[in-house]
C-alpha cells in the first residue's frame, strides 16, 4: 500500500513539474511559431490548450506513478538489490532507460525548447527512479 501512495504522490509532483515546464515551453513556441504550429494556433487558442494540458496531466501522471509503483513492488520482490542511491537498481535502471528513450524523439522534434524537455526528463528520472523507491521503502 505504501508503494501505491508513493506512486500517486510522485505522479502528482511530476504533473506539477510537467505543467510548469510545459507552459513555459508553450509560450516560447507561440512567441515565434513555425508555420505548422501557426495553423494550429489559429484554430486552438494557446490558453485553452494549456488548460486542457493541466486538466489531463494530473490523472495521466498519477496513473503513470501508480503503474511504476506496481512495477517497483514487483521488481523489489524479484530483484531486491540496491545501488546508485536507490533501494532497487534494476527498477532505477529501467526507469532511467525508458525516460531517455521516450524523450529522445521529443527532444529532436522540439529543439527550440530543449531545456524544457531536458528538465522534464531529468525530473521524471529523479522522481520516478529515486524518489518513488525511497518513499516506498
Amino acid at each position: 500500500m505504501d508503494a501505491l501512495i508513493a506512486g500517486l504522490a510522485s505522479g502528482a509532483l511530476m504533473a506539477s513539474i510537467f505543467v510548469t515546464a510545459g507552459s513555459f515551453m508553450a509560450f516560447a513556441i507561440t512567441k515565434d511559431p513555425p508555420p505548422t504550429v501557426a495553423v494550429l494556433l489559429a484554430r486552438f487558442p494557446p490558453g485553452g490548450a494549456v488548460l486542457a494540458v493541466v486538466a489531463i496531466s494530473y490523472p495521466v501522471w498519477g496513473s503513470v506513478g501508480l503503474i511504476l509503483a506496481v512495477l517497483f513492488s514487483a521488481l523489489e520482490n524479484g530483484a531486491p538489490a540496491g545501488g546508485l542511491g536507490s533501494p532497487n537498481i534494476a527498477y532505477t535502471s529501467v526507469v532511467t532507460a525508458s525516460a531517455l528513450m521516450l524523450s529522445a524523439p521529443v527532444f529532436l522534434l522540439l529543439r527550440r525548447v530543449w531545456p524544457g524537455v531536458l528538465s522534464i526528463t531529468a525530473s521524471a528520472i529523479g522522481i520516478f527512479g529515486w524518489l518513488l523507491p525511497t518513499l516506498s521503502s
